[in-house]
């Protein structure tokens, strides 16, 4: 391997982990940031998007009864409609699980998703006829996979597309928060009651944004799939809920461009942990093992920090003042 494709390896290693999360962190974002609807099983709809995407492109559903251990795929889906169809199982389930609970107080929101998140991975982990059980799903496509041969290529060519994706994914939330949809989340964030006064339908928006996020973080669950070419119900931890919180915290909550920069310097500490543990484990394997744990600490005492003296994060959200007419 020469030095070039050595390098492009290591920039994919950082950009295209970095870049998913930041697609996560934008729609919670939304839901958190914008509307202040606490939703505690983001996990839950990444891995229902990367489940959905991996099924339907390796034609699970085409033949559920195959056998996992020697099962290619018979005839898989374009990968753009299986991204779609992803982003409106997500979305859906979103809607779901809000609409009995919204009208309620936003403590049932958060308890709602987090039992979500709990169910939908004892279905995946038990439901071997239609996931695989605990089984890994292997096989799922990568875009171009057909023009470009594995290794430095391949991972090349997924930055620039989850590049692309990210970038059209702070597009459309920049767009959708200036609108007058968006500035009415706002209203309903900062006081629900003066928002109902003036004509607005708080449940109809906060669903709205409910399904919007849950779509984008399908979006990422797919991206994630078709980049580790496998799923296992152990892939999306709960643990990942916790970080999109981190990073929507530390790059500004209510600010899109915040959260696409707190995501980088947030797994920026992961990355260089990663590396870290290459140079320490031929000195110390017990240093080597201790490092994430280190990593676990630094994280929570940086968000502390945060929390203390910088609570609107990196980049605050830019305050709406409207222009008088003249």
């Amino acid at each position: 391997m020469s030095e070039i494709d050595y390098l492009i390896l290591q920039i994919a290693g950082f950009v295209i982990p970095a870049t998913l999360l930041v697609i996560i962190a934008l729609g919670l974002n939304l839901q958190w940031g914008h509307t202040g609807l606490f939703n505690a099983g983001v996990a839950a709809f990444v891995g229902v998007g990367a489940y959905t995407f991996a099924m339907l492109t390796t034609g699970r559903f085409n033949d559920p009864v195959s056998s996992w251990s020697h099962w290619g795929p018979p005839t898989p889906w374009d990968l753009i409609p299986a991204v779609g169809v992803a982003m409106l199982v997500s979305a859906s389930l979103g809607v779901l699980i809000a609409i009995p609970t919204l009208r309620l107080k936003a403590d049932y929101l958060a308890i709602a998703t987090l039992a979500l998140a709990e169910i939908i991975r004892l279905v995946i982990k038990n439901e071997r006829t239609l996931t695989g059980g605990d089984q890994t799903i292997n096989y799922i496509p990568r875009p171009f996979g057909g023009f470009v041969p594995p290794g430095w290529a391949s991972d090349g060519v997924f930055v620039l597309v989850a590049a692309a994706i990210a970038v059209g994914a702070l597009v459309a939330m920049e767009f959708l928060v200036r609108l007058p949809w968006g500035r009415a989340l706002r209203a309903i964030r900062e006081d629900e009651e003066s928002a109902m006064a003036v004509g607005k339908n708080p449940f109809r928006l906060k669903l709205g944004s409910i399904a919007i996020g849950c779509a984008v973080m399908g979006l990422a669950g797919a991206l994630t799939a078709s980049y580790g070419g496998s799923v296992h119900p152990d892939s999306f931890p709960p643990f990942l809920t916790f970080t999109a919180y981190v990073v929507v915290i530390l790059g500004g909550s209510g600010n899109p461009r915040g959260v696409v920069l707190g995501g980088y310097v947030f797994y920026l500490f992961t990355w260089t942990t990663q590396q870290l543990r290459v140079y320490v484990q031929g000195i110390s394997d017990i240093l080597a093992l201790r490092l994430d744990f280190i990593n676990q600490m630094v994280i929570g005492l940086v968000l502390i920090l945060f929390i203390l003296f910088r609570p609107e994060g990196i980049v605050p959200e830019p305050k709406y003042i409207p222009k008088r007419r003249r």
